[in-house]
């Protein structure tokens, strides 16, 4: 170590002029010197690694999340600190004595994102040499994002995101109908020719698409499972339709199916299936690289339930499952072979009817059926480690606490209480509605940071009808919300009761005062204005 401080700094002057010492040995970045403290990540990134709770704090520690990886080796000494990542762009923060040295890697020309450096150390102690490493901080982006369609519950319809088009994949039937067969149709762009897929007798409940692969995944009212590709059945995948686990049934408020619903991970190009396992309400991981399906496993929800409709985050690897026993069971499924259970018991004025997650925040949330007006759980589980943080105890099953609160929206009246929710990923904006009737929906502002053990808040809402004699769906819920390609607009997709009509509301729009005029939450006309919706004829 002596030589390689002695090489990096000719001259003790040097180093003593600039307190923050030496840069890096690899790449030469040179270090900024702040006086004081760190011990949390700046709002807006991820922490990959932060070691200030930890005594001692100078310990390796490796990060893995998805596609992510980061790799922090203090050397023996405890004062040099060498990594390795994929990550395109993160920030260490080197903490020693009485301040801390940043190093940026932030993926621009002054701070290139290098995937491996050496040598970086804390500011200079009074011998003029590097302070004993006492903790540091690794905070970026994951190496990539999420892609379109990800995050999104296991309600009925999906949203296929490539390039300026969007095609929506709707299933004609419902946990309680009969009605078989799948409509595909374009929202924006022309890519297809609006059909219908045949599924024979199938009662098709649920659809969610991979728009990585472009492969979409159709869970039947009975234990079949459809594979799609383009406006037919994929080709590729012998037998079509595949055949899951379940066997009995599992009911909800709403119905009772064998296969309850699909939800996707594009990350890892896996599909969640809920489902019963002869009669106990489980899931079960499809693998679409190689069409097989993975052990099922049930719930640990102390009511035996699963949510009507859970979701997959596919950047913290976790099950949201919020039913409707009131309880929000969290399973970590890093391992999908030996995934972890964290149960959270919840108070609200009706029972939780459905998950919704911004992923790039972690700020959960699951609207209460019968609530009104409109009450919504809103937890922050992004950043876990102590109170008032996030904390995931270890159990069989384990518990979770975070940051928390029921929130209730003056003015928010909705059929059967608000009970889909969905969140168009990228805007920080998301959507509440009822179901089984009515027309009104409410369009809700997200939090935008999160993290810190602040509990998290809307910090605004607004709720209109649609008009046009629209009468919302049945279960699963048919609602959807997503990014659009042209503009960048927060887009609600909402489909009636027996799939013959849809709408697409900018939920953007219905935000902004200049477009929609609200006064207490509530727009002023009562219906949005026809710039703000579009109606779409379902085959």
């Amino acid at each position: 170590m002596m030589a390689l401080w002695s090489a990096a700094v000719p001259a003790t002057a040097n180093a003593q002029a600039d307190p923050a010492g030496a840069p890096t040995t690899t790449h030469h970045v040179q270090p900024s010197y702040t006086r004081g403290n760190i011990t949390r990540c700046p709002s807006g990134t991820t922490t990959f690694i932060n070691t200030s709770d930890l005594d001692p704090g100078n310990v390796s520690r490796t990060y893995t999340n998805g596609p992510t990886t980061f790799k922090a080796t203090v050397d023996a000494t405890g004062k040099y600190l060498s990594f390795t990542t994929n990550s395109p762009s993160f920030t260490v923060y080197v903490k020693g004595a009485p301040a801390y040295d940043t190093y940026s890697y932030t993926g621009t020309s002054a701070h290139p994102n290098y995937p491996s450096d050496t040598g970086l150390h804390a500011p200079l102690a009074a011998s003029g040499r590097p302070a004993t490493i006492s903790h540091y901080l690794v905070c970026g982006k994951p190496a990539s994002t999420v892609p379109p369609g990800s995050c999104e519950a296991s309600g009925s319809l999906s949203a296929y995101v490539h390039g300026t088009d969007v095609t929506a994949y709707i299933p004609k039937g419902a946990w309680e109908t009969s009605t078989p067969g799948i409509d595909v149709v374009n929202v924006e762009g022309t890519s297809i020719t609006n059909t219908q897929i045949d599924t024979g007798t199938d009662v098709i409940n649920s659809i969610a698409t991979n728009s990585v692969t472009g492969q979409s995944v159709a869970t039947a009212n009975n234990n079949h499972v459809y594979v799609l590709k383009g406006t037919g059945l994929d080709p590729s995948v012998s037998p079509n339709p595949l055949t899951d686990a379940g066997t009995g049934t599992i009911s909800f408020s709403g119905g009772s199916a064998t296969s309850t619903g699909v939800a996707m991970d594009a990350v890892h190009n896996k599909a969640l299936i809920g489902l019963s396992i002869a009669g106990t309400a489980g899931f079960q991981y499809l693998n679409l690289a190689t069409n097989t399906f993975e052990t099922p496993f049930a719930t640990q929800d102390p009511g035996g339930q699963i949510s009507e409709d859970p979701l997959v985050d596919p950047v913290r690897n976790l099950v949201l499952s919020p039913s409707e026993d009131n309880n929000y069971e969290i399973i970590d499924v890093a391992n999908t072979a030996s995934p972890k259970f964290f149960e959270h018991a919840v108070t609200a004025d009706g029972e939780l009817d459905s998950a919704a997650e911004d992923c790039s925040t972690g700020i959960i949330m699951a609207p209460a059926e019968f609530s009104g007006p409109s009450q919504v759980f809103l937890a922050d589980i992004n950043n876990p480690g102590s109170a008032p943080r996030a904390v995931f105890t270890p159990g069989t099953p384990g518990t979770w606490t975070a940051p928390s609160q029921v929130q209730t929206l003056t003015g928010s009246n909705l059929s059967a209480g608000a009970s889909a929710a969905s969140v168009a990923q990228g805007t920080h904006t998301g959507v509440i509605t009822g179901e089984f009737g009515g027309d009104a929906l409410t369009a809700v502002a997200m939090p935008t940071t999160s993290g810190a053990g602040a509990v998290p808040a809307f910090t605004n809402w607004v709720t209109c009808e649609t008009g046009g004699d629209f009468q919302m769906g049945l279960d699963p819920h048919t609602l959807i919300a997503y990014q659009s390609p042209n503009g960048g607009h927060a887009i609600a997709l909402m489909v009636n009761d027996g799939a013959t009509q849809m709408v697409a509301v900018d939920l953007t729009k219905m935000l902004d005062g200049t477009t929609v005029p609200a006064t207490g939450n509530v727009c002023d006309n009562g219906t949005l204005p026809a710039t703000a919706q579009t109606f779409i004829a379902l085959p």
